[in-house]
């Protein structure tokens, strides 16, 4: 007999907040660095991508929180720099970590990070709180009639809102994207392709002040 699914309906929250602390390699960046990448080196370190206007390698070479410099690569107005930070101890690592964060998006300006990240759990706010020096937070519920403004399809909002109701985004997952896909008439390719579409527009229709 196959086991009956848990729907229940969640909440999804945009939380803004800014953060600066000596000693990390954001509190020496004057002009906007963008954090376009984070990923799990191994057990202990993380991996950033950001891009910078300038090349910055010196600086992050003396910053306190940074390993080592893996590459970086000029491009057009800039450069792509990748790098390696503490799993445990930073911001980079939580996000990483946490699997009710769907998506996020950090400007760093003038020596202050400013975080957006779209989540499952509210109460992440307390938790970031208690981990890191937060200077400000704010907290947005987001509707899914709001996503549709932002430029979301129909198609989109029926599949992110599908996969949250049948808890894709829970730990331990409840229910797999295949499934989620024929319950919806599409193939797995195509379920995945517009849920990371929609999350994507989530986060990049927002403008960070």
């Amino acid at each position: 007999m196959r086991k009956q699914l848990s729907i229940g309906m969640k909440n999804l929250y945009k939380i803004n907040f800014s953060i600066s602390h000596q000693g990390c390699w954001t509190s020496k960046i004057k002009d906007s660095v963008v954090t376009l990448n984070v990923s799990k080196y191994n057990n202990k370190k993380v991996r950033v991508t950001i891009a910078s206007p300038k090349l910055i390698v010196t600086d992050l070479k003396r910053s306190e929180n940074v390993y080592e410099i893996l590459k970086y690569r000029k491009v057009k107005g800039g450069y792509i720099i990748d790098f390696l930070e503490d799993l445990s101890t930073t911001i980079s690592g939580y996000i990483l970590s946490s699997s009710n964060i769907l998506e996020y998006r950090n400007v760093v300006r003038e020596g202050i990070e400013k975080w957006e990240v779209t989540t499952l759990a509210k109460s992440l706010v307390g938790k970031l709180s208690e981990r890191f020096p937060i200077d400000s937070i704010v907290v947005k519920e987001i509707k899914f009639s709001d996503m549709f403004y932002n430029g979301l399809t129909e198609k989109e909002i029926l599949v992110l809102k599908t996969a949250i109701t049948m808890g894709y985004f829970n730990y331990p997952r409840q229910i797999k994207a295949k499934e989620i896909a024929e319950k919806l008439g599409i193939s797995k390719q195509d379920f995945l392709y517009h849920l990371r579409k929609s999350i994507e527009k989530i986060i990049f229709s927002s403008v960070i002040e």
